[in-house]
C-alpha cells in the first residue's frame, strides 16, 4: 500500500511538473509571436515615414495571421508563469477573440490600403490597426511596468 501511495504522489508531481513546463513552453510561444507582431508594426511605422506604403504589406499580413491564430496561443492552463496575460483572458473569452478578429481583420485592411501606395492611407490604417491593439491589450494585458 506503501508503495502504491508512493507511485501516486511522485506522478502527481511529474504531472504537475510537465503541465508548468508545457504552460512555460505556450507561453514562451506567444511572447514570440507577439514580439514578432510589435516588430511587424515597427516596420509598418518605418514604410509609412519613409513614403514607401507598399513595404508595408508583408509586416501587415504578418500581423494579420498572427491575431488569426492569436485564440490558439492562450490555451486554458497558460496563464501561469510569466506572463503578462490577465485571468480576464479566459474569463471573456469571446471579447478576447473578436479582439484578436478585429486586429485581424484591421491588419488586412491596411495591407490592401498599403497596396495602392497612398503612405498618407496607410498610416491612417495603421493608426485604426493600432487602436485595435490597444483594445484588446487594455482589457486583457498586465501593464507594462
Amino acid at each position: 500500500m506503501r508503495h502504491l501511495v508512493r507511485a501516486a504522489a511522485i506522478g502527481a508531481v511529474l504531472l504537475a511538473t510537465a503541465g508548468g513546463a508545457m504552460a512555460a513552453g505556450e507561453i514562451a510561444a506567444r511572447q514570440e509571436a507577439m514580439k514578432g507582431a510589435g516588430g511587424a508594426m515597427k516596420a509598418i511605422k518605418a514604410a509609412v515615414e519613409g513614403n514607401k506604403a507598399a513595404d508595408a504589406v508583408e509586416p501587415a499580413m504578418k500581423i494579420a495571421a498572427t491575431m488569426k491564430k492569436a485564440p490558439s496561443l492562450f490555451p486554458k492552463g497558460s496563464d501561469a508563469g510569466e506572463t503578462d496575460a490577465k485571468p480576464e483572458i479566459w474569463q471573456d473569452w469571446a471579447k478576447f477573440e473578436q479582439a484578436a478578429a478585429d486586429a485581424a481583420a484591421a491588419a488586412e485592411k491596411l495591407a490592401m490600403v498599403a497596396k495602392g501606395g497612398d503612405a498618407a492611407a496607410t498610416g491612417e490604417a495603421m493608426k485604426a490597426l493600432g487602436g485595435t491593439c490597444g483594445a484588446c491589450h487594455k482589457p486583457f494585458r498586465k501593464p507594462k511596468t
